[in-house]
Formats: C-alpha cells, structure tokens, sequence
C-alpha cells in the first residue's frame, strides 16, 4: 500500500489557523500532502481531519504491567513495576511494544518518544508497525543491570546500545535515536554528564526524567542542594534536543534553565493524576517560553494511551487550577499535542499543506455525542476520544484504514502479552 493516493474528505483542524469545514486533502506517492482544496459548504463528511498526534513521551514496552502497583505514590510505584520489568524477556519487550503501538495508532498517534529497553530488532518492528519513532535507550547509573532477562547491560552497554542505534538508524525518515537517560535518582549528575558529553559529539537527542515528585526534588536538594532541573542544566544534559518529561515540580527558576536552553517539556496529565505527583504549571511553562508537547507516559503509569484524553485532561486541570477558562484554549493544546510534538521528537512537523508530510488523523464526528456539530475543533478538544478515530496516515502509508488495523496482527499481540501477563501472575 506504500505509493498510493489517498483521499480524505472532513472539516479541517490545525492549530493556530481557522477551521476549515469542508476540505479535501490527497497524498501523493511521495509521503506528502499533495493537494487540499475547499469544498462547498455541507459536502464533506461527518469527521475531523487533523495533523498526526505526536506523543511526547511513553515507555511501551511496559504494556504487559498495565496496572501493577495501582495505588502507590511514584517512588513506591517505580519499585514494584522495576521488579516486574527484571522479568521481561525481550521477547516479553517485543510483544508488549507491539500491543502499545496498536493502541497508539488506534488512537491516532502518528509519532512518538519512548524511553526503555531498546535494540535494532525493537526499533524494526516500531518502523514495520509504521509510527514515527524516537527510540531513547534506558541509561541508568553504575549499579545493577535493568532489564537482565531481555538482555539489558551495565551502563557501558547501555551507552553503547543507544549510539548503535543512532548510527543503524541515521538518516532513518521513521526513527530519531535518543539516550533514555532515566532520572537524577536512578542515574546521578555523573552519568548525566556523561551522557551529556557523548550527546553533544554525535549529535543525538535525550530523554529524561525530571522533578516529577515532590519527593524526587527534596532528596535532590538535601544531597546536593540543587533541584532536578539545576543539575541537568549544570552538567550540559539540557540542549535543544532534550525531552524534559514531566517538569510537575518546578520552580521559576528551573522554568527560567529549561527555556534558556531550548529544551521542550512534555506534560503527562493522565499520569501524573494516578500517581498523585501534582499537575504541572503548563501555563506557566508556556508564559516563560517553553515548548510544550504532552505525553501519555507508560501504559502501566497511566494507564490508557489515548491521545485525546491527554488533550482534554491538560485542558480541565489549567482552568481548574487557576480558575480561568482562559489558562489553556482548545488551539493551544492542539498545538502541544501536534506541531510541539513533532517538533520536540525532531520530526518536520505537517499542517496538512501541499508539500508537508503526510501524516494525518480522521477522527469520525458522525455519533450521538457530536451532535450538534458546531466546532470541529471544540469536538476535538471535549468529546472525541481515541475510539472516534478511523483512519491514522503516516508518511502517506495508511496504518489504520475505516478501523482497520493493517500494519499489526491484533489477535497475535493479545494472545502473547495474555500469555505473557499468566507467566508474571
């Protein structure tokens, strides 16, 4: 199916540009927008059309743990879910990636930045799967060996696997290799230095996790008297090819280091609300400058991989917190969850122009709960969910057609990651 024209017909949403109600887009055989035009007014279907979500930050190969350690804060959560994890073969890492990425595109993510246990095999079947991908191999500190049964290395290896990656996938249209550096309490201001070094001469990206309990900060500052984001910016870790994820427990400060360096944040509401660690000040973020992406985090710290959700939970928790229905409009959060997106993970990001990649969502509008169908863009924002969505195109490659998963054998993944939950139980 690679090289076909598509054709899509709906009301057209993009951030920052007026709805347009009726339009027809087509992609050409070379992966990008060949044509949009406008129809007359009540032609086009009952759906939405809208640039590929990127999400921003997720750890896929968790998806066999959805719903360990519910009820326990993040720290308490992190030990039970990392035992679990010293139980996954790689092939276990496979199968679990596969269910991840099914839901993903299911819920029209088209891009995204996943931190765990990587290798070239893993990276295949994300690219055969079709998303775009910013693979970010699990970097730890000296201690231990994450991951052991699926083939996980001391700290050495696990460098090493991230700059194999980069260099077997340099170049890659589908792939942006990254180091997963895990977070200042895992790894330390020494590996994060080092990562650092090595980043900046070969040019790869990273992904960390930074200040996203409260907890987390405090022991930082009574070891070194420094906060989270204070040693990543001290020890070079921060650059504009850094994905902070998190960032919930910030201070101006930190705010004033991330946005000087050009690092992007990506903000995980749905996450953050299960685990008790606190919503993010994404308003704040934004008034200092940041870009901001959103993310869903692990299916087994969220524990849905919906998009959507995402995009409606960022939007309630900024107007109810700050009791404006002002703090975060419906464009902006399409923007944190499009173009920021893409963006952040070092794609070109689309607005679904003639010439820009094709990589687009249809998200269906005809149901009860669209009715009355007065804004495309409201019904993206507080009543679609990932259920809506029939159609995901990436690079112009259809990968879920009318409902149709094509690019992932849906009965297998389930059979395997059932088997694979009976073993851990």
């Amino acid at each position: 199916m690679l090289g076909m024209t598509l054709r899509f017909e709906g009301a057209l949403v993009r951030a920052g540009r007026p709805d347009l109600l009726d339009a027809r887009i087509e992609t050409g055989a070379d992966g990008r927008i060949r044509s949009l035009e406008a129809l007359p007014a009540g032609t086009a279907p009952r759906r939405v059309l809208v640039p590929g979500f990127a999400n921003g930050h997720s750890h896929a190969g968790m998806a066999a743990l959805r719903g360990l350690g519910d009820g326990l804060p993040l720290l308490e959560w992190l030990e039970v879910v990392m035992a679990a994890e010293s139980l996954l073969t790689e092939d276990d890492v496979l199968w679990s990636l596969r269910l991840a990425l099914a839901e993903m595109i299911r819920g029209g993510t088209t891009a995204v930045a996943d931190a765990f246990f990587w290798n070239e095999r893993l990276v295949e079947a994300a690219v055969e799967a079709g998303i775009r991908i910013a693979p970010g191999v699990a970097v730890f500190g000296p201690e231990g060996v994450p991951y052991a049964a699926a083939g996980g290395q001391p700290l050495d290896g696990q460098i090493a696997m991230a700059e194999r990656i980069g260099e077997a996938f340099r170049g890659h249209p589908l792939v942006r290799p990254t180091y997963g550096v895990h977070a200042v309490y895992t790894s330390g201001p020494e590996v994060f230095a080092r990562v650092a070094e090595h980043a900046a001469g070969n040019g790869m990206g990273v992904q960390v996790h930074l200040s996203e309990s409260p907890t987390e900060v405090a022991e930082a500052l009574a070891a070194r008297g420094e906060t989270p984001v204070q040693t990543a910016a001290r020890t070079g870790l921060l650059t504009p090819s850094t994905i902070v994820a998190h960032a919930v427990h910030t201070t101006d400060d930190d705010l004033a280091l991330i946005a000087a360096s050009g690092a992007s944040v990506v903000h995980n509401p749905g996450s953050n609300l299960k685990l008790g660690s606190g919503i993010a000040r994404v308003t704040r973020m934004r008034e200092a400058g940041i870009r901001v992406a959103l993310g869903t985090d692990g299916p087994a710290s969220n524990d849905a991989l919906d998009p959507l959700r995402e995009l409606r939970l960022a939007l309630q928790l900024q107007r109810g917190s700050l009791e404006r229905a002002d703090a975060l409009s419906v464009d902006d959060a399409l923007a944190m969850l499009t173009v920021n997106g893409y963006e952040a993970l070092g794609f070109e990001p689309t607005a679904l122009e003639p010439g820009d990649p094709a990589d687009l969502v249809a998200v269906s509008a005809d149901s009860v709960h669209a009715e009355p169908f007065h804004s495309p863009a409201g019904y993206l924002g507080w009543v679609a969910t990932g259920a809506d969505v029939t159609d995901v195109v990436v690079a112009g490659r259809p990968l879920l057609r009318d409902g149709e998963l094509l690019t992932l054998d849906e009965e297998r993944i389930r059979f395997e990651v059932a088997r694979i939950a009976a073993r851990l139980r």
